[in-house]
């Protein structure tokens, strides 16, 4: 649980040696920062929100583009004139469920654009620099947001298989930070998306504690892991029509894309083989030349007469010599391929422990910590020596850094060109393996057919072509026989796609099925969205017409049915302007209420949007100030455009708005008759 203690500034100016700046105190439970219209009221709050690196919750994805007010980033009046900043940074104080303090300061203006994007974080007495808006930002340690995430005990999230986040901080705290401009455009409005599919209702989800989230992310997976399969399917029907092109043959009954079917039953699948324009069963196409091939066989050994065997003998000892050369060459090719599969994976291992390595160096040169991180490790990333840091206090330079990076560097990309080169290497492998297998494979063939000479007689007059059909035959038969063998294959490997994919379809319909215990949840929100909205006189619909549903459409967030249309419709297009305002109110407030992960924090920027009335928002504060164990901040003007029961438009005070409140801390800026930034 997140609560800020205060938030201050420090600013330095160009024509004095003064020092401006702000300071404002925060305390559980309800606090209302007021003043008059642009006094600085959205400032304060863009200053929590740059601390906590929530630009993106702002509409700026970096700081690039200040989202700070021009009184911090540029140039401010105070007592009539007009002073030019050359140097701010903004500080916030921020405390946890267990009691710890830090105190976060962020450079709003400085020398060195680059430290805009750093954060010193002063707890317990010390002093440590994370980086943001950079790679690894959430997962390095020296990340700000992975600090973030520790300090307030948030577990988000995460992929099952890749270990990744499904949601991130700046998805949490979208349903904490409602800002002035956009914020109010729709729930959570400026959420990032990270490409997170589903953000906004993961987020509820996961804020509910709801079992589905977690459904949702294996689903997720699931649906990937069947896309893979369905190109591995893919893939198998290229490679098998792409097995012997002197053929033409089909799987009878077997499409080209994807269909399921029965368990097994591709187990039972036939091929078939065009022969002479007819399309007949494998089986029966290899007893079919088997039997003319020994009809030749028989008639050609019967016009044989026994010859002079000498040259066949010499032809034998020939092809005894080649075939005990081919498989040496094949069997050092299968050696040299199993040293260098054993070298990869060394190489691998070590590839894994320097991108890992570089990473702390990165993030140690983010906050310029470059020996503390060394000191952290045991031995050198590099040749696995001890390492013995005796200056620890010595300054190291960009070059330095720079160095070592490119030295780290150079090794990575000398393994990774490895291994790289070891998939062409691979490549070659089988490709040559291939070749000589069909080399051995002629050369056996050869040798057993003379063999058979060797033990029949030859006549000169024996018929070419008879000789000629049978290698013909013989080549076809070995051919259909190669065919069938790879066939068996491929039933056996798409009939395990086949299988995977059922289960896979099996699991996904499983996992949609509800819990009861989220129905419950579910229904908790609900009682509580729909009580606030009683309370903040919600009138574009009948209350109990409001749903929360755990089922699409507008799954987990509020919808009304349309009776004409037939179907639930969002509640922001049920609802009048005003009344989708106080349905963002409720909804805001009871997902904190009924949430065991939240944050605990809310800040709405002007939430008396499109002229409200002054009973809505007496109630809202009112609901408000009984919620002691969250912190809430609200920004409101001192007057606002609202209307009366009578619905007669008028200006509303914040006194009259607070008049009623007995437990809460009112911030005034302008009190002392300056707006935010003054002398201290």
């Amino acid at each position: 649980m997140l609560k800020i203690n205060n938030v201050s500034s420090k600013i330095h100016v160009t024509q004095s040696d003064k020092i401006f700046g702000f300071k404002f105190n925060f305390c559980n439970g309800l606090n209302i920062i007021t003043g008059e219209n642009s006094s600085g009221k959205s400032s304060i709050l863009s200053c929590i929100y740059y601390n906590l690196g929530m630009e993106q919750l702002l509409g700026m994805s970096t700081a690039k583009s200040s989202l700070l007010d021009k009184c911090i980033t540029s140039e401010f009046t105070y007592k009539n004139h007009t002073y030019t900043v050359s140097q701010s940074t903004v500080f916030l104080e921020i405390e946890n469920s267990k009691g710890d303090v830090a105190l976060l300061q962020r450079e709003a203006v400085c020398h060195n654009p680059a430290d805009k994007n750093k954060i010193k974080i002063d707890q317990d007495g010390k002093l440590q620099t994370f980086f943001l808006h950079a790679k690894q930002d959430h997962t390095n340690k020296r990340g700000f947001y992975n600090w973030l995430q520790l300090f307030l005990d948030i577990d988000l999230p995460k992929d099952v298989e890749t270990n990744k986040n499904s949601l991130y901080l700046q998805n949490v705290f979208s349903g904490c930070f409602i800002e002035q401009t956009k914020g109010w455009s729709d729930f959570m409005a400026q959420m990032p998306s990270f490409n997170i599919k589903y953000a906004k209702r993961k987020l509820v989800e996961y804020l509910l504690s709801l079992e589905c989230l977690e459904f949702d992310i294996e689903k997720d997976d699931l649906k990937s892991k069947r896309d893979v399969l369905i190109e591995r399917w893919d893939m198998e029907m290229k490679n098998f029509e792409r097995l012997d092109y002197s053929l033409s043959y089909k799987a009878n009954g077997l499409n080209q894309k994807f269909e399921k079917h029965k368990i097994d039953s591709l187990k039972n699948l036939s091929l078939k083989v065009n022969v002479e324009s007819e399309w007949l069963n494998i089986e029966l196409v290899k007893r079919n030349t088997q039997d003319k091939l020994n009809k030749l066989r028989k008639q050609n050994r019967e016009v044989e007469k026994r010859k002079d065997l000498t040259e066949q003998n010499s032809r034998r000892k020939d092809l005894k010599i080649r075939l005990l050369k081919l498989n040496r060459v094949k069997a050092s090719l299968d050696r040299a391929y199993s040293t260098e599969k054993f070298k990869v994976e060394s190489y691998k291992q070590h590839l894994t422990r320097l991108h890992e390595e570089r990473s702390n160096i990165v993030g140690a040169k983010k906050v310029g910590e470059l020996l503390t991180e060394l000191s952290d490790s045991e031995s050198c990333p590099l040749c696995d020596s001890d390492i013995n840091i005796e200056f620890l206090n010595h300054e190291i330079s960009r070059s330095d850094y720079e160095n070592s990076l490119a030295f780290i560097g150079s090794k990575i990309s000398m393994i990774s060109s490895y291994l790289d080169s070891f998939s062409s290497f691979e490549e070659d492998y089988f490709k040559n393996c291939n070749y000589y297998e069909s080399l051995i494979l002629e050369t056996k063939t050869e040798i057993s057919n003379i063999d058979r000479d060797l033990n029949s007689s030859f006549d000169k007059d024996l018929y070419r072509s008879q000789v000629h059909a049978e290698l013909i035959n013989t080549n076809f038969l070995e051919s259909i026989s190669y065919l069938d063998t790879e066939f068996d294959k491929f039933k056996e490997s798409i009939n395990k796609i086949n299988t995977d994919i059922i289960n896979i379809d099996l699991a996904i319909r499983d996992i949609s099925k509800q819990s009861s215990n989220d129905e419950i949840k579910i229904g908790m929100l609900q009682s509580k969205f729909r009580k606030y909205l009683k309370q903040f006189h919600y009138t574009s619909n009948y209350i109990n017409k409001v749903n929360i549903r755990d089922n699409a459409p507008h799954k987990i967030f509020p919808s009304v049915f349309n009776a004409s249309a037939g179907s639930h419709q969002s509640i922001r297009l049920a609802s009048s302007a005003s009344d989708f305002i106080r349905a963002e109110w409720a909804f805001y407030l009871a997902l904190m209420s009924e949430s065991k992960v939240h944050p605990g924090i809310l800040i709405f920027d002007e939430p008396g949007q499109h002229a409200m009335s002054v009973e809505s928002m007496k109630a809202l504060l009112k609901a408000s100030e009984k919620l002691n164990n969250y912190q809430l901040i609200y920004a409101i003007s001192k007057v606002n455009k609202g209307y009366d029961e009578d619905k007669i438009e008028h200006d509303i005070t914040i006194k009259e708005l607070t008049q009623d409140l007995v437990n809460y801390n009112k911030i005034e800026i302008d009190a002392d008759g300056h707006k935010l930034v003054s002398e201290i």
